[in-house]
């Protein structure tokens, strides 16, 4: 069993220094300026953000993450964000478009949504941040990971069928990756995610509001 868990370790681990690093840190790195031109788009045009805030409460609605009680539901949120991030590798797996780049971009645009409306109501900036980074230090990262991974696999597939890139992963070896990278990695981080915005996230974003 061991030897197993070493191997899916250092098969990711590979991927990670063929080229998984360099689309994780762009990932990163867009992930914050996207949300800041959401925020800031939003608060320009309030109308705009008043449009894009119910689209996002609708969706936010029909995940059935809130209990009867009105509390929020710790394996409801973990089944829907490994059902999302799953969602967006493999979107990768479709060559040329950069499904996974769409998926970023709603992303983090509800984000800035958000922020721009907990502004617009009066609160402070500390008030959102209270709401969003409990689970948000291991949801983010976990995000960000899975986008990292989409758009890996999307160059890696359209290399190998389109380029005729013999260097490039096969779709299988892609699949593997997308495996590995949710069992050894964004598994965890989403459970721990879920337990942070079910329990602890509400206390913290009280203390705020």
């Amino acid at each position: 069993m061991k030897g197993v868990l070493q191997y899916q370790i250092s098969g990711l681990k590979s991927a990670w220094q063929n080229g998984l690093s360099g689309e994780v840190l762009r990932t990163a790195i867009a992930f914050p300026i996207l949300v800041m031109l959401s925020f800031t788009l939003c608060t320009v045009f309030p109308a705009l953000r008043d449009s894009l805030l119910s689209m996002v409460l609708s969706s936010m609605e029909s995940m059935g993450i809130v209990n009867e009680d009105g509390s929020l539901s710790a394996l409801a949120l973990f089944s829907n964000n490994l059902r999302a991030t799953v969602f967006i590798m493999v979107y990768g797996l479709v060559p040329f478009i950069q499904l996974p780049a769409l998926a970023l971009g709603v992303n983090t645009m509800a984000l800035g949504v958000l922020a721009s409306w907990y502004i617009a109501q009066g609160y402070s900036i500390v008030a959102f941040l209270a709401a969003v980074l409990p689970h948000g230090l291991a949801e983010f990262p976990a995000l960000i990971l899975a986008f990292g991974v989409g758009l890996y696999v999307c160059g890696q597939v359209t290399r190998r069928l389109f380029r005729r890139d013999e260097s490039a992963l096969h779709i299988w070896d892609c699949l593997v990756l997308i495996s590995r990278m949710l069992l050894l990695v964004l598994i965890p981080l989403l459970a721990v995610a879920a337990i942070l915005e079910a329990y602890v996230t509400p206390l913290v974003a009280a203390l705020f509001l």
